[in-house]
């Protein structure tokens, strides 16, 4: 006796392994076309048109760093987080004078939230190396960078912050011919 096997066919759209083929290279094409639409969206906020003159700007801010190297500048910056007052310590080094204010400015390590304030002088000879200024907004526990200084000299440092803290500004160290200064 013979037995006869009827195989019934499904239709194409059927068979899940299909769908999974199709999917594959139809998701890759959507994800591309995204990506395009970003790339010609957005602003490359790294890329600078003009990397020749950032270069020399650069070479003028290490000058402004061995200048407080060799002058021999240092400062303490205090920051009560409940009031948001800052409070700077300057030891002058060999500076004729104490300026009569101190541009601050304080950087975010990965967003665009850059604070400046300008931190005046104490109005006694007692207060001479002092300075404070108020900020608009507290600080966010993050890393922040802190510049302080002038046209000639510049100190820098960076913290971790979380609530209220001090940070110490010190020279950066001579740099030796060949060498790779600290970040």
């Amino acid at each position: 006796m013979q037995t006869i096997t009827m195989h019934q066919t499904k239709p194409w759209y059927r068979y899940p392994l299909l769908w999974m083929m199709i999917l594959i290279p139809f998701s890759a094409v959507i994800m591309g076309v995204v990506m395009a639409w970003l790339a010609i969206d957005t602003d490359d906020g790294l890329v600078v048109d003009d990397y020749y003159k950032e270069g020399i700007e650069i070479n003028q801010v290490l000058h402004r760093d061995e200048a407080a190297t060799r002058l021999g500048i240092q400062a303490m910056l205090k920051y009560d987080n409940a009031s948001r007052v800052l409070r700077l310590v300057l030891h002058k080094g060999a500076l004729a004078d104490y300026p009569p204010t101190i541009a601050l400015h304080i950087q975010h390590a990965t967003l665009k939230k850059d604070r400046y304030v300008i931190l005046q002088r104490g109005i006694s000879n007692q207060q001479a190396g002092q300075y404070s200024g108020v900020l608009k907004k507290p600080l966010s526990n993050a890393r922040w960078y802190f510049e302080i200084g002038n046209k000639q000299w510049r100190l820098v440092s960076r913290y971790r912050v979380r609530g209220s803290f001090d940070v110490v500004f010190s020279p950066l160290p001579a740099k030796a011919p060949g060498t790779v200064r600290p970040d």
